[in-house]
């Protein structure tokens, strides 16, 4: 039995049929990448993502949008941050005021030197960004503690959320957001450079927001792969494929054609 599925499909293992196949593989996985990115991609908003106040699993890196009231008066620098070029300098953050009485971290950017960190817009503003994890005080780098330490009523040494709980006087979720963007327009913050988003891990994430995008992807791989067998099939067995075809016409044509009449009875 072996043998004879063998020599059936043994044309599976002609250059041409391996590329094909290699080729369908790299497609496939180029496609799921990029099905990670759209879904990352998509603004929603931020309690979307949240799960009692910490980011759901997968959440982090993901585009949000929030709005509330900038608090200008309790902005902190957090020293040694590195933009993906190697710069080095600060975020400046700052809580985002929600009408309940919360607040949202917010860094408004990235600035290369220790400066007064520039007015807020006056009034309730729309920030676009993306999700971040809070950060252990123990995280911080030596670099940071230290220059931290220089100025503790303007900077901490991490985006701690257990620490700014008990500097600012509001509530924190687990997280904070990195503003992109700033609706209306905050004129003050030409001077500090957005923080781009992370480069995704290499796996999936699996939550609501994907699970749409990713049973489309499950439909048309499941397609794909009947198809493929199909075709396979076809080309290994043509006679039995042109058996079942004529079988097949045969059958459609008894159906369509009329019952033979019984004779009649003669008297």
């Amino acid at each position: 039995m072996g043998s004879w599925w063998a020599m059936k499909y043994r044309f599976l293992l002609r250059p041409g049929w391996l590329a094909a196949i290699a080729a369908l593989v790299a497609l496939t996985a180029a496609l799921l990448s990029a099905q990670e990115l759209t879904a990352r991609a998509t603004v929603v908003p931020l309690a979307q993502l949240l799960k009692d106040g910490s980011p759901a699993n997968g959440a982090l890196g993901h585009a949000v949008t929030v709005s509330g009231v900038l608090d200008g008066t309790r902005q902190l620098l957090v020293p040694d941050r590195a933009l993906p070029d190697g710069r080095d300098g600060y975020l400046v953050i700052a809580p985002l005021k929600a009408a309940d009485g919360t607040a949202v971290v917010v860094s408004r950017g990235w600035t290369a030197q220790p400066v007064t960190p520039p007015p807020v817009p006056a009034g309730p503003v729309t920030i676009t960004g993306w999700l971040a994890a809070a950060e252990p005080a123990d995280s911080a780098s030596a670099k940071a503690e230290d220059d931290a330490a220089k100025d503790p009523a303007h900077r901490i040494a991490t985006v701690d959320v257990a620490t700014l709980v008990n500097t600012w006087p509001y509530p924190l979720d687990q997280s904070y957001v990195n503003a992109l963007s700033i609706n209306p327009a905050d004129d003050a913050a030409v001077k500090l450079t957005p923080v781009p988003a992370p480069t995704p891990p290499n796996k999936s994430s699996w939550y609501i927001l994907n699970l749409g995008y990713t049973l489309q992807w499950w439909v048309f791989g499941i397609v794909g792969l009947w198809w493929f067998a199909t075709y396979v099939r076809r080309l290994a067995n043509p006679a039995a494929e042109d058996a079942e075809e004529e079988a097949a016409e045969e059958e459609a044509a008894e159906e369509l054609s009329p019952p033979a009449q019984a004779p009649a009875a003669t008297p």
